[in-house]
């Protein structure tokens, strides 16, 4: 039972840590101009691609991570459950704080701020979750498949 909290810990931890260095480079290096709209903190395409992809792949290695750590394909599946249900609760708050609009952006934007003032489109905040939870759940059955 602790190896598998452990596992479902560590994990989440990996994976968090994971995703603030990837996209806080990603950042950099695509810039803002192609992150935001013009002129706007609407995200653009290409952001909302590479977040889905990025998060897709990251939440893989997370379910791969949890299996190897706690040696259960259970123990993923329930990190799933989990991923889910924080996401999914992530997404609903990012909702209700959301601005009525986009903002005029104008100049460079720093990271932090860029994050503050960011205006995604509706139906991401759903597919967010269904995303992490089929990323974990890829990533357990990968684990699976390998060890056998």
């Amino acid at each position: 039972m602790l190896k598998s909290i452990v596992a479902i810990v560590v994990s989440y931890i990996v994976i968090f840590l994971l995703f603030s260095a990837v996209f806080a480079g990603l950042y950099v290096a695509l810039g803002v101009e192609r992150v935001f709209q013009p002129d706007s903190y609407e995200i653009s395409n290409l952001w909302l691609w590479l977040t889905m992809a990025g998060s897709f792949f990251a939440w893989m290695l997370g379910g791969w991570l949890c299996v190897t750590i706690s040696k259960s394909a259970r123990t993923g599946q329930v990190f799933a459950l989990v991923v889910f249900i924080a996401a999914a609760i992530g997404c609903l708050l990012s909702l209700r704080r959301e601005s009525e609009g986009p903002n005029v952006r104008a100049g460079e934007v720093t990271f932090m701020e860029g994050l503050e003032r960011t205006v995604t489109p509706r139906w991401f905040h759903f597919v967010n979750p269904v995303v992490a939870l089929a990323g974990v759940l890829a990533g357990t059955r990968m684990k699976r498949r390998n060890s056998v």
